[in-house]
């Protein structure tokens, strides 16, 4: 358990110091002479041999789990709501159109059309 208001070890730390320990059982180094060389207590050294002899905590290991595809697939947006508007047309002579919302599909197409058939007003000198 660590101190309040300090976040317990990683993952990473108990991944790391797992490897350092396994280096200093395969080196001719004595607990002294590796906690010199790594630069770490004697207290340190024993304090992780205990960790890593009591086994990394489940909530230790939930921090380097995989997401499951079903934990991949759940929705992660906020649920909005959309208010529909009229369709707005500016015609080339400056003027607009308004259609109501809902109008159809048919309609709207017609109106595309007759709009594309006017011609821009050109102002005389």
């Amino acid at each position: 358990m660590g101190k309040p208001g300090r976040p317990g070890p990683s993952l990473d730390d108990y991944l790391y110091w797992q490897e350092s320990l396994q280096n200093r059982q395969a080196s001719d180094l004595s607990i002294d002479e590796f906690c010199i060389a790594e630069g770490v207590s004697r207290s340190t050294f024993y304090r992780w041999a205990q960790r890593l002899r009591d086994g990394v905590p489940d909530s230790v290991r939930e921090e380097g789990k995989i997401p499951t595809l079903a934990e991949l697939a759940e929705p992660k947006f906020l649920p909005i709501s959309l208010t529909a508007s009229p369709v707005e047309i500016e015609l080339p002579n400056g003027g607009s159109v308004k259609l109501p919302i809902g109008v159809g599909e048919a309609v709207l197409v017609k109106v595309i059309e007759a709009v594309g058939a006017l011609r821009p007003r050109v102002s005389k000198p």
